[in-house]
């Protein structure tokens, strides 16, 4: 669980920030192709349903089928909380895969652009 019972926005901001770029973190490894790299660059720059698809639920993982006070204690936190949570897990993610790409890719490509 999350000690999260007086929580600040702040906090669920940094809270959401570090499991979203530990998430991001496992998508590009040493066996990712070039072709793949690019094919989720291309899908992110586009908006393509598929590649934003990857991104996990900010409350899977070990979270799944918690309750949200079960998560993040009781009380359980306001709607913005919740989506400072949210919206921070999900920067974080897509910063990660896109420095993971960045980092796969030939300095020449020019997907980069």
């Amino acid at each position: 669980m999350i000690d999260m019972t007086i929580i600040t926005e702040a906090q669920a901001k940094s809270a959401g920030a570090e499991a979203g770029k530990n998430a991001g973190s496992w998508v590009i490894d040493g066996n990712t192709t070039i072709e793949t790299c690019r094919r989720i660059l291309a899908g992110y720059n586009d908006g393509d349903p598929e590649i934003m698809d990857m991104q996990p639920s900010p409350l899977s993982g070990e979270h799944a089928g918690s309750s949200i006070p079960e998560i993040f204690g009781d009380p359980e936190p306001t709607q913005e909380i919740m989506d400072a949570y949210e919206q921070a897990f999900s920067d974080a993610y897509w910063d990660t895969v896109m420095e993971a790409v960045a980092y796969h890719l030939p300095e020449d490509d020019h997907t980069l652009e």
